[in-house]
């Protein structure tokens, strides 16, 4: 599977159970992967410009809060860096689209793709994402009202692969991602990220 080795660089290998925390107050909207016991493994951090872009034109648009605020916020390219605990940074995720269709594509430090996620909005708030290899092959997929953070990410069969929850931790804005299938947890940590990303916009 194309980006195997970057789940083991950065501390993954054997782990089934992590901890993903949204730090909303920093700019660019800064996820922190972390084992059970908090202890730090890899961010995903956004562009502060971009994302004070985004937010500009968001309120332009009539705030963040009203829909065509929202809208607006969510559209247009923004850029993300993959970083170890140690802050090297190991690889990229851009995305590109509209307000409720947008393509993240996932890429090594030598600008290699080797995932891309398709994001897909619904009249109704729900959200249908699918991830798909640097071959085409589908790799992961989940669907429906993806608001709150209880869902199944799944195999294309619909074998569960991970599940997603609330965590019991008094860390706010944190949530845990159990793995239960045969994957590497890379996949379903970034996958999850990236929906959460599209809810919090």
């Amino acid at each position: 599977m194309p980006g195997a080795g970057l789940g083991a660089a950065l501390g993954l290998a054997g782990r089934r159970s992590f901890l993903v925390q949204h730090q909303v107050l920093s700019l660019g909207h800064s996820y922190r992967v972390m084992d059970p016991e908090k202890n730090p493994l890899f961010t995903v951090q956004g562009n502060a410009s971009q994302n004070l872009k985004a937010n500009l034109l968001g309120s332009l648009a009539g705030g963040s809060d009203s829909y065509f605020g929202r809208m607006e916020a969510r559209s247009g390219e923004m850029s993300y860096a993959l970083s170890n605990a140690q802050g090297q940074v190991l690889g990229t995720i851009r995305k590109q689209g509209g307000a409720n269709r947008s393509t993240f594509t996932m890429a090594d430090a030598s600008g290699q793709p080797w995932v891309v996620v398709s994001l897909e909005r619904g009249l109704m708030g729900g959200i249908t994402a699918t991830a798909v290899g640097g071959d085409g092959r589908p790799i992961l997929q989940t669907s429906g009202s993806l608001l709150g953070h209880t869902f199944a990410i799944q195999d294309p069969q619909g074998g569960d692969q991970a599940k997603v929850h609330e965590a019991w931790v008094a860390v706010r804005d944190t949530y845990g991602i159990d793995i239960v299938g045969n994957i590497d947890p890379i996949y379903p940590l970034l996958f999850s990220i990236i929906i959460d990303f599209e809810k919090v916009k």
